[in-house]
């Protein structure tokens, strides 16, 4: 008796069942799993920067990168998008690292270091080495005050003031002190 076409393809159909069903098992199984893997934003683990409390830096991080209150630590691209949500922060001058465990995430930075305070339109702002504008809890007390008339700054916190003599300024203020680059 020759084999029947539908006869063969019978242990096929059945492999790809089984196949399909425990893949969508496995989907299930984690989705289950996502809600005792949910971890508070506002309990992420990092310094924050002189000025600013941790609460208020991460407050901040979670509104600029529009991130939600809760963090699920399954997802596999958490470590990325915190690396960038944090590194959007106008004090962060360098995410060093993201470190998620099962119940625990910690964010190692690096923070700019106000080094020139840049007065303007009768208020004064710091800036880094780099001229950088820092954000209005930056405290100017004992910085080098910039001796010249400023215009005010092109953009926002954590974007370059945008005149090449303030900046200029800041990297000579910031050789001063000692600073280093970031």
């Amino acid at each position: 008796m020759a084999n029947h076409p539908l006869r063969l393809s019978l242990p096929l159909i059945a492999a790809a069942c089984v196949l399909i069903a425990v893949a969508m098992l496995g989907r299930w199984a984690r989705e289950g799993l996502r809600d005792d893997y949910l971890l508070p934003f506002a309990s992420i683990q990092c310094l924050p920067p002189p000025g600013p409390e941790q609460k208020d830096l991460l407050a901040e991080v979670q509104y600029l990168a529009g991130m939600s209150d809760q963090v699920h630590l399954l997802d596999d691209d958490l470590a990325e998008r915190l690396r960038q949500a944090f590194a959007e922060h106008p004090w962060v001058a360098a995410v060093d690292g993201v470190n998620i465990t099962s119940r625990r995430i910690e964010v190692r930075l690096r923070y700019r270091k106000p080094v020139l305070a840049v007065p303007f339109e009768g208020r004064v702002r710091a800036v880094d080495e780099y001229g950088i504008l820092l954000p209005t809890t930056a405290n100017t007390m004992g910085l080098r005050l910039y001796d010249r008339e400023a215009a005010p700054p092109a953009g926002p916190a954590g974007t370059a003031w945008g005149d090449p003599c303030v900046e200029k300024a800041a990297r000579e203020s910031a050789s001063a002190r000692g600073n280093k680059p970031n």
